[in-house]
């Protein structure tokens, strides 16, 4: 799977208001579908060109190759944000139509959230090295997020700055200004793939208005055709 098989994620959330939380902490979201998956055609009939003794041919040689350490998710959220108590009985709930905050992806169920930081370098070289991936490499970690320009952004308390970033594309190609792909990690080293959320849903890659695209790390260089559960976080603002 690649940068270029993109999945449709339509997450349906709910935030909490809890009495007695100094700062909201992201939340494991409770319902996410995969709407649709696609994959560029890597497949395509090659071109002849003709041989003949006697000849030398100078070629100029085009091509396109698929990712091998790169998964897109997209999507658009609706969600509600409540005061409850704690078996669930709504003392008020507000409706969430314009979203904001952040989207997460970890490959860990457990991330420590009160411990959350910008991804260092040394996990910048251990998440290569999970994936696969050369430093040199074309779509290499350390060459894809490759900025540190982000908005700042508030993680439970913590705020986020500075931390390796790039931009996922929207119709007209790269851009600098919106769907930001952020690498942080809490104190276990656990890598936190996070997006920040567009409420004006702007036109995403396809043209279509996504609240998010998130790019996530997977390794298909070792593995033919492999497959890695990530768990999906959401802290609306």
């Amino acid at each position: 799977m690649g940068w270029l098989e993109k999945t449709a994620v339509m997450l349906a959330l709910a935030g909490i208001l809890s009495i007695g939380i100094a700062a909201a902490q992201p939340i494991g979201v409770e319902n996410v579908t995969a709407e649709a998956s696609s994959r560029f055609n890597d497949t395509a009939t090659p071109t002849p060109i003709d041989a003949q003794a006697g000849n030398v041919t100078e070629l100029s040689i085009t091509s396109i190759s698929v990712t091998k350490s790169w998964q897109g998710f997209y999507g658009n959220i609706t969600g509600t944000i409540i005061l409850a108590d704690a078996s669930g009985n709504n003392f008020y709930d507000w409706n969430v139509s314009t979203p904001t905050g952040q989207v997460y992806a970890s490959r860990n169920d457990s991330v420590t959230w009160t411990d959350i930081d910008c991804l260092n370098a040394t996990g910048i070289t251990a998440e290569e090295t999970y994936l696969g991936q050369q430093t040199t490499d074309p779509d290499s970690v350390n060459n894809t997020y490759s900025e540190t320009n982000h908005p700042s952004f508030l993680v439970g308390s913590g705020n986020m700055t500075g931390c390796p970033t790039t931009q996922a594309y929207s119709s007209g190609g790269v851009q600098n200004n919106q769907f930001w792909q952020v690498l942080l990690a809490d104190t276990d080293d656990n890598v936190v793939y996070t997006t920040i959320i567009e409420d004006s849903s702007p036109a995403g890659f396809d043209g279509a208005p996504w609240h998010f695209q998130l790019l996530v790390g997977e390794n298909g260089r070792d593995t033919e055709n492999p497959t890695t559960p990530y768990y999906f976080y959401l802290e609306l603002q």
